[in-house]
């Protein structure tokens, strides 16, 4: 083999309701979009919808709905995962699992979800890997050739070993999975469920597992005009709002991110319906009524019960912004610092309404005096990342694939909340205070 041998990067951002892929050519530093073979949405075609369908004992890839709530669809299908890794099977978001499998046996519950996820990432791998070899033409003939993937967990889970564990043991299932998927868009579950037997715990060296805030932050920490501080990055997703308190340092070693707080607060863009249709039906919706209740969302429809679900996740969100903020105040030295907080917001679920309000609540509340008022950081846009000026517009949603693209060991340190220990008391800095003496009787 006479050419040099390549280097693909893949970055898999596994989203709550969709998820996105960029892959980078290492020996170039060049970064592209992933497109899938069979894209769903015209206007923003690199969105994979993160369902799966099961009936008749089979797993089916998400090929024609439209719907993020459809018929014998298994969705959510990260939340779903977090659910099962933290032993919570009494959570809603596991309903369809429950529907599908028409029994309360939880073994066959964690075994479905488990086996969903694998064969939706190992289906996403599978068609990265036949476009990477249809533009690097005869990739994988030269014995050096290298694919490795990277996929983000957000920091509150990713320090808990039970979740890290199952995210690791599930990407590494389905990546051997994609090597032999051959474009199929279904398989028996039997089938998956062997296959996952087969590899059991292997770990594999090409696959890792990654902060999502870290990722989401990567093209900041990288640009120049990022600067060392504090920061709360607070990510709307589908499924939950993800919010890290975190300091941002360099040094002669390269970037480093030390987390003080993460939260995965329960209250990301899906609930905007789900709490509407709790409303409307007194806890009795179906899928169709919240596909109908997701499409007035959408396109902005006026409604008395969507009003209400935003004035509801405000609260939440304000008190979940407010926990965030303060657990992490309790790991400095110097509890002043937080007043020199900066925010930068992120994720395909973000809006004004509630979300950005929500979050910028805190600061004029209890934690913080009148004269703070934190600076609201934009992330730049990246300079190798092939993509069409009429195409800039996709930027948000890109931000932690395209953070993931880079290999590993480029990537940004990083220190687990739960590695950070709180101050003692008599390490806390406090200002002097300044002391008058009294007047002595000479004086008088």
């Amino acid at each position: 083999m006479s050419r040099n041998p390549h280097f693909v990067q893949i970055g898999l951002d596994f989203g709550t309701a969709y998820s996105k892929c960029i892959c980078r050519d290492v020996m170039i530093d060049k970064a592209w979009v992933h497109i899938p073979s069979t894209p769903k949405d015209k206007e923003l075609p690199f969105l994979i919808p993160s369902i799966v369908y099961f009936k008749d004992g089979r797993l089916f890839a998400d090929l024609e709905s439209k719907s993020h709530y459809p018929e014998h669809g298994l969705y959510h299908l990260k939340q779903a995962l977090e659910k099962i890794a933290l032993g919570r099977l009494d959570d809603p978001s596991l309903k369809p699992y429950k529907r599908a499998i028409g029994c309360s046996d939880n073994n066959r519950l964690i075994a479905l979800v488990e086996a969903s996820v694998t064969f939706f990432l190992a289906w996403i791998i599978n068609d990265v890997r036949k476009h990477v070899t249809k533009r690097l033409k005869h990739f994988g003939e030269h014995p050096d050739d290298y694919l490795a993937i990277n996929l983000a967990v957000p920091v509150a889970d990713a320090q808990r070993p039970e979740v890290n564990n199952l995210y690791n043991r599930v990407l590494c299932q389905a990546w051997l999975l994609s090597e032999n998927l051959n474009g199929k868009q279904s398989i028996d579950l039997m089938e998956i469920d062997n296959s996952r037997r087969k590899t059991g715990h292997l770990m594999i060296e090409s696959c890792y597992i990654y902060p999502e805030v870290s990722a989401n932050v990567q093209g900041f920490v990288r640009s120049r005009a990022s600067r060392q501080g504090m920061y709360l990055f607070s990510d709307t997703g589908a499924g939950t709002v993800d919010q890290s308190l975190f300091i941002f340092q360099r040094s002669e070693n390269g970037e480093q991110l030390a987390y003080l707080h993460g939260s995965v607060l329960p209250i990301g863009s899906s609930f905007i319906e789900h709490y509407a249709a709790d409303e409307i039906t007194n806890g009795d919706y179906d899928w169709q009524c919240l596909e109908q209740l997701r499409r007035e969302k959408e396109i902005g429809a006026v409604s008395p019960h969507i009003e209400r679900a935003r004035k509801k996740l405000h609260k939440e969100l304000d008190r979940g912004t407010t926990a965030t903020i303060a657990m992490a105040r309790k790991k400095l030295f110097n509890r002043d610092q937080i007043r020199d907080i900066s925010v930068i917001f992120g994720g395909g679920g973000h809006c004004d309404n509630p979300y950005k309000r929500g979050a910028l609540s805190p600061f004029s509340g209890c934690l913080f005096s009148p004269d703070v008022i934190p600076d609201v950081i934009g992330i730049p846009d990246p300079v190798d990342l092939e993509l069409e000026a009429a195409n800039k517009r996709w930027l948000p949603r890109l931000s932690v694939a395209y953070g993931l693209s880079f290999v590993k060991s480029e990537l940004a340190r990083f220190i687990y909340p739960v590695d950070i220990q709180d101050p003692s008391p008599q390490e806390i800095w406090r200002p002097f205070s300044k002391t008058v003496d009294a007047a002595s009787k000479e004086l008088c």
